[in-house]
């Protein structure tokens, strides 16, 4: 029997896709476009009209259509990130040297909840000084061609393809009620079968969630880019829905604007890793950073799909 929550985000999920029929906005995920020439990128932000998107997401992890969704693809500079002093709390994202073991496979479930969570953990404690909680929960392996033929991890989920719209994993609203799901039972989606945070009382104390973004083989197309925080506002922002079975989610887009400014590391190898704040609750420190993937015009025609994966962590001050 279905519980009284899940009947009412079911509920909710079926009369926004009503509504945004009604109005005539549905959309899939938009494809990526190639700037003409390097040192540009264009990327998926939404229309200016566009005030909320919303989807439903299965077990797998995929979406069904984003209602209410228009794009607006945008080719900006683009800027080489390598050679300066990133920050979490001051840019939202940073690249630091991070060796792996070469055996690791990174399309295996087991592996990366059993291995590689630890790895990314470590790695996050100490780039968060303050830090006393460091958890891994959830991950992604994504190829655009890996997407195409339906394969799936190891004893997961389906792989995803690159994420090619300007996006935050969080919101003002989500960041805290994603906290306190985290140490609640485990639902439908989640990669663990225990609660990250079980016996963590994270009550008004300083919490984030970072991701750890890294190539499974070097990066020749397609990569990660982010924008830094610094230069966005909170009225370029709208909320982006995510209906689970058994859970809301909540994600930002953007609408564009001239003053964001938008860094990549060329041709990332798989002993980097790209750190990503996607919420910060301090009024002191950069909330997140916006991030897509983009067509390079620099990648020549014969590149192979880019493979990556993605680690999201919680961190509790």
């Amino acid at each position: 029997m279905r519980s009284r929550a899940t009947a009412l985000i079911l509920g909710a999920a079926r009369a926004l896709s009503a509504s945004s029929k009604k109005n005539g906005r549905a959309a899939t995920w938009p494809s990526m476009q190639r700037a003409s020439e390097p040192g540009y990128a264009s990327f998926n932000y939404c229309a200016p009209d566009v005030t909320a998107v919303s989807t439903r997401r299965d077990g797998a992890g995929s979406d069904g259509e984003l209602e209410g969704a228009a794009w607006s693809p945008t080719v900006v500079r683009i800027h080489d990130g390598r050679g300066r002093p990133w920050s979490l709390e001051r840019n939202g994202f940073r690249l630091v040297e991070a060796p792996i073991d070469a055996d690791l496979d990174l399309y295996d479930d087991a592996a990366v909840t059993g291995r590689y969570y630890g790895m990314c953990e470590a790695l996050v404690a100490e780039q968060c000084p303050g830090a006393t909680v460091v958890k891994a929960f959830d991950h992604n392996v994504r190829c655009e061609e890996g997407k195409a033929s339906g394969r799936r991890l190891k004893g997961g989920s389906n792989v995803q393809a690159p994420a090619g719209i300007v996006h935050g994993d969080y919101t003002a609203a989500s960041a805290p009620r994603r906290l306190a799901q985290l140490a609640e039972a485990p639902k439908t989606n989640d990669a663990l079968n225990k609660p990250p945070l079980d016996g963590v009382d994270a009550t008004g104390r300083r919490f984030a969630f970072v991701n750890v973004w890294r190539p499974i083989s070097e990066v020749r197309s397609t990569p990660l880019a982010c924008c830094d925080a610094a230069t966005v506002r909170d009225d370029d922002l709208l909320t982006f829905k995510i209906y689970y079975e058994d859970r809301v989610g909540e994600n930002y887009f953007a609408r564009h604007h001239e003053r964001h400014a938008w860094y990549y590391f060329p041709r990332m190898k798989r002993e980097e890793a790209l750190l990503i704040q996607q919420w910060d609750s301090s009024e002191n420190a950069a909330k997140f950073a916006l991030h897509s993937a983009f067509a390079d015009p620099a990648s020549p025609p014969d590149a192979p799909a880019r493979e990556s994966i993605e680690v999201r962590l919680v961190v509790v001050y």
